[in-house]
Parts: C-alpha cells; structure tokens; sequence
C-alpha cells in the first residue's frame, strides 16, 4: 500500500528566514538574543570588512550547547526546547526572549555560510551515554543545502557536524557569519549600527535620577525592565571592529531635559509621575511637580508596564548638523523595549507611533486626558495647551515591557512591533496620556509665568508713576483747572493699576501742558478734548467697576450652583416621598396607620422647609437687593451669621465643633454684605471639608494694634505647607473633590475668589500658622482704613 507522508522543502529556510525576520539588524539582534536566553553575561560582535561582504562574529559565554542540545533544538526547525516550565533560563532564571524556535534562522537572511562552536558548561546539561558533555563545531552552507538537496529529511549535502572535546574549555558559543548578503554603504552601515547599539536601553533611563536633577523622589527607582533572578551579573553586548561607533550623548540627552515623565502601570493602579528638572527651576524657581493617579484601564490583563521619559522644551543646538543633534536624530525618541530588548520600529526617525509628530504640525487646541476629577482638578486643561505640542525629537525615553506584563501583546511575525488591536491601543494611550500631562504642566507653568510677569509690570508701572515723580507741577494760571488729583485708591485693585493710576497720570499731564506758558493756542482745543476723553474714561471705568462687583458675587454664587442643583434634585426627591406619604394616608383606614403616616409626613415637610429655607436664605443675602447696593459696616459679630446659619447642618452631619470667638465693638470698613457673606462662607466650607468628621473650627475675629480688622479660620484637618501654601489661592487647586450638597464640589476656586475680594479693598488673604490643637490657619486681614468702632 502506498505511504502518503508531509515533506519539507529546503526552500523552506529562504522563506523562513527572509520572512520571519524584517531587517538586517533585526536579525543580528535576534541572535544576540540567543545568547542572552544561553544566561551569557557578555557578548562581543565583531564585523570585519562589512562594506565588501565580510563577516560577523558574535561570541559569548553563554552556557552553550552539546552535542545532543544542537541535534535537537538548534537543527530543529520550530521546535519546543524553549517552551517547556516556565520558560526561564538554567542558570539566571532569565525569561526566554524566542519562542518559535527560528530565531537562528536569521543567520539565513544575513550571510551564505553559517559557523558554529560551542562549548556547554558544566553542571547544566545531562550527559548523553554516547555523547558525554562534548561540543560541537558545525558548518551550514545554506546556499548548497537548498540547491543540492529537495527535503530537509534528506540533507546529504551543505551541514557537517563535529563534536568537540569540552574539558579544560570556557564553555560559550561563537558564530561566524561569511559571505554576506549585503554590501553596506556608509549610510546603511550607520543606520545598521544604530540598530544594534539600540538593542538595549541606555543606562541613564534604566536608574533614575539623581538629586541634583530632580528635587523628589523617582516614581520607579530603578526600572524594572527584564524578567530575571536575583544572581544575574547583567549582560552587555560589545560591538567591535566595523560596527563600532564614536561617543554616545545619552547623559547629555538626560542634563539637557527640562521634564521627567515616570510611569508605573505594573499593577491595578497607573501612577503618572511629571517632575521639572534643574533645568526648569534655573528659569522658574516656582515649577512645581505633579504626581496622579487612575485605574488601571484592564486590570486583570494589562498591559503592564513602566516608562521612564525626559522632555526638552527647546533645540538641542542652532546647527542641526552638531554631533549631538545628530545622535538625538538617530537615538532619540521613545522607544518599547520587551524583557530588555527594543521592539522596532517604536521611537525611530520616522515613526510616530505616538502622534507626536503628527499633533506638532496640526496643533490641537487641547487634549483629552482620561484621568479622574482629581487629577483634573490640580493639573486643569489650559487653554491653548495643545499649541505647546512638540514632536518625538524632543523627548529621549523607555517603555519597559517584561513577557509577563505584555501577554496580550501580540508581535507581528516579522518581529517588528506589535499587532495595532485593543491591548496596543491601552499601551499606547496610557504613554500618550504622561506625555500630555507634561504638555499641560508646560503650559500651566507658562500661564503663571505670564500672570506673575504681567502683575511685575504692572507694579512697576505703578511705582513708577507715584513713587518716582521727578519733575514739579508749575504754578497753575488764573483759570486753569485745579490740578488737584482725586485721592489715589488703594494700590491693590486691579482695576485700579489697569485703568484708574493710567488716567490719573494723564490727567496730570494734561494739566501741566495745559498750564505751560508757551503752548500753541491751536492746541488748547486738543487738550479739552483729551481731557472730556479721561472724563468719560473714568465714566466708564466706574461702571466697569459696578459690573465686576456682581461678577464676583456671581462667582461666589457659582460656587454653589452644582450643590444647589444637587440639591434641588434632592428637594424633588423629598416632595415625591410627601406625595407618597400623603396618598398612603388618604388611602388607610386604620387611624393608628394614619396617624403614623402624618407624623411621618410631618417630618418630611419639616425637612423640607429647612433644606429650603437654608438655600433661599443663603441666596437671598448674596444676590438680594440690599447685599450689592451699597457697601456698608459690618459688626464682627454678625459678620458670619448667614454663613454660620447656612453650614451648621452640615457641621453637625459631620460631628464638627465650632468655636466662634468675635470681638464685639469692632466693625468693618465699608463693604457690600453680598462679599462678606461670600468670604466668610468660602473659608468655613474650606475648613469643614479639611477638618473631616469629628473635627474642629475655629473663626477668630479682631481689630490688630495697627488697626486692621482680622479674620482668622483654623481647623484640625490635614496640615497645609506654609512654604507652598501660596499655590493654593491658585485657580482650580484643590485638596478635595468630594461632592456636598451644601458645601460645594471641590473646584479650587474658593480661596481665589476670596483673595480677589479682600484684594479688592486694599486686604490680604494668606495661611499662617495655626494656634496650639490646630494644624492649618487662613487668615483675612481688611486695612485700617474705615474701621470703625462702636
């Protein structure tokens, strides 16, 4: 009977090793891989004469392999030796980093001829009966086994094998490369050579930085980028001869950074580390890190990983053709290494794996960044943050995959990259999410810098016209207006500094050129028409200043509108149970039932009346008519009445003591009722929310020797920084984005508003150190000006 049987063609290692491998250096890694997974500590590839077909060595001391081990592992095509147990290493517990069993088959695709020695160590291997612990030297001749022979289980021709004594030998395995396939040129030579130094990660992004780069601790610490055993000794890859290069910049890649973005996605929880470096504290002492958290988006599957990335905010040089800008050119970017080995072709020249280059030219306006309400609340989107976008030449990073975090990557079957499905798609957000982080830490940074240059100028101007006047007025003539000035307002207001000191100024000169003995009478009429101009600038002015009084008490309003929502929504809740209620009542016949139904219903009316009477209360004192028509003088002790009123249910729900300490006799100076409520409001829920449940408060109120009227809030919370308590009168900076329904969400714009308000009337507002049992203090304090006594 006829046997019908599979045969292999020899064909069948073109196909293998031309297809399963994309690029030369790929396939030169693939090898170095082999000695990695052989637990060698180095390994030396040599090329000689790569320009003209030469050779390549690499040599390693490795554990290499018997005679038995290269019969049926390294000549099995697709074999199974490195997926028995757990896939480690015998010696280091390394993870394997092949797993079809044609990795060797790259040496296919670089060169003709195909050398083997090999030497196995001792204690690793069982001896074969036949073979003991021998060696072997082996030649493949891959052009003679696939023209001289039809089927792989035929070979008469192209291998020979010998088995080589081992006693007395360091055991490792070497492999020469002849005749190979490639003539490099000198730009394909580079190009190749850059490939193979980037097979591993540069040490400055495996250990994290030091003190004098950054001023907190590394997110990571040392990365965690290979799967491996306590005693492994590492392993490094020497390249000799041709594929030597010059000098490598990586350290100054790292000193030239301005940001350090650190990942930890190894676990449930993704951590995102953005820190300045000393770079950006020598332009701006006041940068500030940040440091967020978020569910892990799969937490059961991953992927998992961390990163380690340093952002640039300017060129490395003006000439593009440095050698620095060149090595960034060929080793920037931010590249995905997998158990210690770059997944090409991430972070190349020309990939954009991450839209970064893509973003730089378009531009966005702005980033979607899928974090939670907190994380939003410290770092807000800016406006125009998108424009601050920069491409891959301006970062230098790792993302480091172990085989056990990357399970649900799959590679492609060239072994460049990974197939673009869901679990790629979670890699690359997350990374993508960090470096916008670092994008919008820019541009919050850029913002303060402006707000702060602009308030320098601003003063400066203002200095400049009241306090450096270096010229007299002249003696007025008969009928010129009166060059008496009106009274300069506090210099606090920003209204002030922007509109009224510039007018002030000009009407003062107008005066004196009006006065001056020599003008023109042709330019007398120019004056008078200047001067109805400052008449119906300050017109205006005070208008504007009526219109931004409301838009404060509408922001202080704002700030409760989303409780106020909520709690409307609860009010509907309460009147749908009365209804109930009552429907249950009409419908009984019973009188117990029905007098347990009213007594219930009762109270529900009764708590709805409240929750009512609370929030109209409150909103009648802030918006009311007489809240904003005029200002007027409040006694301290009655200062915070609607306040108190308005929060003391909430105290209670939360088991916190107030302690109310105003000094009688003292009133303010003249300030609408509308922003005083809106003040001592803003500072009480503060408190409350700081001193959590079964805490303390403590509103201190009295006149200072120097006259001032001071208004302090202290609470048993959690202790604020006095050296870094300014970043809190900051807009959107919160501790907290819990939800009250009367308290408020956490939007960080309540100490803002305030400042603003007490700045308004020439006052400050700032933390300062709390009494003995408090741990955090705000303090108002309103000028002497005003301040009346009963």
């Amino acid at each position: 009977m006829t046997r019908f049987e599979f045969t292999v063609d020899t064909h069948l290692f073109r196909e293998l090793g031309e297809l399963l491998v994309g690029r030369d250096s790929t396939a030169l890694i693939e090898l170095i891989k082999n000695a990695y997974d052989a637990d060698a500590s180095v390994v030396r590839v040599r090329g000689v004469n790569l320009g003209r077909n030469g050779t390549i060595e690499i040599t390693d001391d490795g554990v290499g392999m018997t005679g038995q081990v290269f019969r049926t592992a390294f000549l099995r095509i697709a074999g199974r030796y490195k997926e028995g147990g757990e896939r480690i290493s015998p010696v280091f517990g390394r993870r394997y980093t092949g797993a079809k069993g044609v990795g060797r088959l790259s040496a296919h695709k670089l060169a003709r001829t195909l050398e083997i020695y090999s030497i196995p160590r001792a204690g690793v291997f069982t001896s074969d009966p036949e073979e003991g612990n021998s060696g072997v030297h082996a030649v493949i001749d891959w052009d003679a086994l696939e023209n001289e022979n039809e089927t792989l289980d035929r070979i008469s021709s192209g291998l020979t094998v010998e088995l080589a004594d081992s006693m007395a030998q360091k055991s490792g395995t070497r492999l020469i490369l002849r005749g190979l396939k490639s003539s490099w040129t000198p730009t394909q030579l580079r190009r190749f050579t850059d490939e193979l130094h980037a097979a591993r990660p540069a040490t400055e992004l495996i250990t994290p930085p030091g003190a004098e780069m950054v001023r907190q601790e590394s997110l990571l610490g040392p990365a965690q980028y290979w799967t491996t055993g306590n005693d492994d000794p590492g392993f490094t890859i020497l390249m000799e001869g041709d594929l030597q290069t010059g000098e490598d910049f990586f350290g100054t890649l790292v000193q030239r950074s301005h940001w350090l973005l650190e990942i930890d996605a190894l676990g449930p929880v993704v951590r995102f580390g953005i820190q300045p470096t000393v770079n950006t504290f020598d332009r701006d002492e006041e940068a500030r890190s940040y440091f967020f958290e978020k569910p892990h988006p799969n937490p059961s599957e991953g992927p998992f990983f961390s990163a380690r990335i340093y952002a640039r905010e300017s060129r490395l040089a003006t000439d593009r053709a440095s050698d620095l800008a060149r090595f960034n050119q060929r080793r920037g970017g931010i590249r995905v290494y997998l158990e210690g080995f770059r997944v090409l072709p991430y972070g190349g020249a020309k990939d954009d794996w991450l839209g970064l280059d893509r973003d730089y030219a378009r531009r966005p306006r702005s980033f979607d960044i899928d974090l939670d309400s907190s994380a939003l609340t410290e770092l807000p989107p800016q406006e125009k943050e998108g424009f601050l976008s920069q491409g891959n030449d301006q970062y230098f990073g790792a993302v480091f995959l172990t085989a056990r975090g990357a399970a649900t990557l799959r590679p492609v079957v060239n072994r460049e990259g990974f197939v673009e499905d869901e679990s790629f798609e979670l890699l690359r957000n997350l990374v993508r999410a960090g470096v916008d982080l670092v994008t919008r830490a820019r541009a919050a940074r850029l913002r303060n810098k402006q707000e702060e240059e602009r308030a320098a100028e601003e003063e400066e101007l203002r200095t400049s016209v009241y306090d450096d006047r270096s010229r007299e007025t002249p003696t007025e003539p008969k009928g010129s207006p009166p060059s008496a000035s009106p009274p300069t307002p506090p210099p606090s207001s920003d209204i002030q500094r922007t509109i009224r000191n510039p007018i002030i100024t000009a009407r003062q000169e107008l005066v004196i050129l009006g006065g001056a003995e020599d003008l023109s009478a042709d330019l007398l009429p120019q004056v008078e028409r200047a001067k109805s101009a400052l008449d119906l600038a300050e017109s205006r002015a005070r208008a504007w200043e009526d219109e931004r009084v409301m838009l404060r008490v509408l922001a202080g309003v704002g700030l409760q509108l989303a409780a106020f929502v909520h709690e409307i929504n609860g009010l509907q809740g309460q009147a749908n149970s009365i209804r109930d209620l009552a429907g249950y009542a009409i419908g009984t016949q019973d009188p117990k039932e029905t007098t347990k139904l009213l007594r219930t219903l009762s109270e529900a009316v009764d708590t709805l009346a409240q929750s009512l009477a609370r929030q109209s209360s409150y909103l009648t004192d802030i918006v009311g008519p007489d809240a904003r028509r005029r200002r007027r003088r409040i006694r301290l002790t009655e200062l915070a009445d609607t306040s108190i009123d308005f929060l003391t249910q909430s105290m209670a729900d939360r088991g916190i003591r107030l302690e109310v300490d105003m000094q009688s006799g003292v009133k303010t100076l003249p300030i609408f009722p509308a922003e005083a409520t809106i003040i001592t409001t803003n500072l009480l829920t503060n408190a409350i929310k700081a001193a959590g449940p079964g805490g303390r408060i403590r509103l201190r109120g009295y006149e200072a020797a120097d006259g001032r009227v001071v208004i302090t809030v202290e609470n048993t919370g959690v202790a604020v920084d006095l050296s870094d308590s300014e970043r809190w009168f900051k807009p959107f900076e919160s501790t907290t984005t819990e939800m009250d329904i009367v308290l408020g969400q956490g939007l960080g714009l309540g100490l803002p508003i305030t400042r603003r308000m007490v700045e308004e009337y020439g006052g400050m507002a700032t933390f300062v150190a709390p009494s003995n049992g408090f741990s955090t203090a705000v303090e108002v304090s309103l000028p002497a000006q005003g301040v009346r006594r009963d």
